[in-house]
């Protein structure tokens, strides 16, 4: 019988806190976009009760030899 290998996904959300000075509160996710794609040490954190919401689901199959 055939074998595989099966990647198994399951949607989670993370989040940062980023702290911005912008001249309006219109301006305030641009200038925290830019910093958040400058930073390259940004820490991430899982949200609360994101790992266990999302459903699973395939997302790749690649047969075994």
């Amino acid at each position: 019988m055939p074998r595989y290998s099966v990647i198994v996904t399951r949607d989670v959300t993370e989040s940062t806190v980023i702290e911005v000075e912008a001249e309006s509160p219109e301006q305030v996710e641009a200038t925290a976009l830019a910093k958040l794609f400058e930073s390259a040490d940004t820490e991430w954190e899982l949200d609360e009760g994101s790992w266990n919401k999302a459903d699973a689901y395939v997302t790749g199959v690649d047969e075994l030899p």
